[in-house]
């Protein structure tokens, strides 16, 4: 699984800013299989003085439904998905798009007729204490 940031040229309008990501990801059968990336946008884990580092999402974390937001949907085969995300001075991975809420995670799931995988980590931000941007 690969998170990567592009050079192809994104516009979101005159007042925002944004960037073209792209998931990666290797599958061994891909039959029926579709791949759903989504944003995380909640963080789940608060720093503190005594804990001044944490990542948003950790491996054995729920991740609460309302803070899934689809980005797109692709066949296993194809092997990528792009998506654009806002960017500018922030924690996280950046925003969706609209000045929507922050993105503290990129998570990918594989889906077929028979279910869901799992949620794959793509990329996931962190945050610290008293930190100032």
């Amino acid at each position: 699984m690969r998170f990567e940031k592009l050079s192809t040229p994104c516009d979101l309008g005159p007042s925002e800013s944004c960037g073209w990501f792209r998931v990666a990801w290797l599958e061994a059968s891909p039959g029926d299989v579709s791949i759903r990336v989504y944003a995380v946008t909640t963080c789940l884990h608060t720093p503190t003085a005594s804990t001044p580092v944490v990542k948003c999402l950790v491996s054995g974390d729920s991740i609460p439904p309302a803070s899934l937001v689809l980005l797109g949907t692709a066949p296993a085969a194809a092997g990528t998905l792009p998506f654009k995300l806002g960017e500018g001075e922030t924690a996280a991975l950046g925003w969706l798009p609209g000045h929507g809420p922050a993105v503290d995670a990129v998570v990918v799931q594989a889906v077929n007729a028979h279910g869901g995988s799992l949620f794959f980590f793509a990329a996931v931000s962190g945050n610290c204490y008293g930190c100032v941007l």
